[in-house]
């Protein structure tokens, strides 16, 4: 992937991920002509998640294929999260295929979905309706490969391959979308965990927060990309807490060491921020499943909560 492609990416993510709901930045639900393909051309079928939608139709038009690409409703979800969450379903595919009425599309009843929805999507349903669901590769660039080798999948196209190049790639989006998120927090965790301070001049204590701040998001996000699986445990909060019990004591110790309470309120914001970043990179990779993801979720919900309430009440007893 170049650097101008990479970065369309980014600002499509980031837009994709903070835009209001009310704008309906997904992709329309249909059924997209890719190529100028024939009524025997594959059916390809997708998620109407923006990006992932923007990545399978640069993959397609690189790989010079003839297909028909079903775009299904999954409230602009990615495949695997959609599929895991019940919205990537047989009888969603049904209810699309029947929309489009394919049947004057294309003269034949086999379509091809992404293997990681393979956890939603039973294909025993669609069969009972007439329809050969077939898993496509786990990397959209190996259908070519796929389709020319009479549609039957390789031992590397069914496996997954999350390299450096990919997590770097996943770790670019991620943090551009939480910089935008997690910054704007900075403001109202300063004010609940040091009220007074709030008094002090902007440039004393936000300025200086929010450059920091912006900079360490990058620091944790770009070593935790390139370690994710060295780190122990499956967990991605966990593996976040691991590697923040040695960075974030020494920032905290580097940049506020002014007093005790300085300290003490960096350790607790900084870690704050290292496991939300290192929960949230779950989410883009399918290697342990939602339900690793799920369990994250409430680890993260009880360590902010008990963790604010630190910052909160600590000033208090000092």
């Amino acid at each position: 992937m170049d650097i101008i492609s990479t970065l369309k990416e980014i600002v499509s993510l980031v837009i994709a991920g903070v835009a209001f709901p009310g704008l309906n930045f997904h992709v329309k639900p249909g059924l997209y002509p890719i190529g100028n393909p024939t009524e025997e051309s594959p059916v390809l079928i997708t998620s109407n998640y923006f990006v992932t939608y923007k990545r399978v139709l640069a993959s397609l038009r690189n790989q010079s294929l003839k297909v028909w690409l079903l775009v299904i409703d999954t409230g602009g979800v990615n495949v695997w999260c959609s599929a895991a969450g019940g919205s990537f379903t047989a009888e969603k595919i049904i209810s699309h295929l029947q929309e489009v009425d394919l049947s004057e599309s294309v003269s034949h009843k086999n379509i091809i979905a992404p293997q990681l929805c393979a956890t939603g999507v039973d294909h025993t349903i669609l069969a009972k309706a007439g329809w050969k669901l077939k898993f496509g590769p786990i990397d959209i660039d190996d259908l070519g490969e796929y389709i020319f080798n009479n549609f039957q999948k390789t031992a590397k196209s069914s496996q997954i391959n999350f390299s450096v190049k990919k997590r770097l790639e996943n770790t670019l989006s991620h943090n551009s979308f939480i910089s935008l998120i997690l910054l704007p927090l900075i403001l109202l965790v300063d004010i609940l965990a040091h009220p007074i301070g709030f008094l002090r001049p902007l440039a004393e204590w936000l300025v200086f927060n929010f450059i920091f701040l912006f900079f360490y998001i990058w620091f944790f996000g770009l070593i935790y990309g390139v370690i994710y699986p060295k780190i122990p445990f499956n967990s991605g909060f966990l593996k976040g807490l691991i590697v923040s019990i040695v960075i974030v004591p020494i920032c905290s110790f580097i940049f506020f060491n002014q007093s005790e309470l300085d300290f003490i309120i960096s350790v607790g914001t900084i870690l704050l921020y290292s496991t939300v970043i290192s929960t949230d990179f779950d989410g883009f990779t399918p290697l342990y499943g939602m339900d690793f993801f799920e369990k994250d979720l409430v680890l993260l919900t009880i360590s902010s909560i008990l963790i604010i309430l630190g910052l909160i009440l600590f000033p208090l007893f000092i």
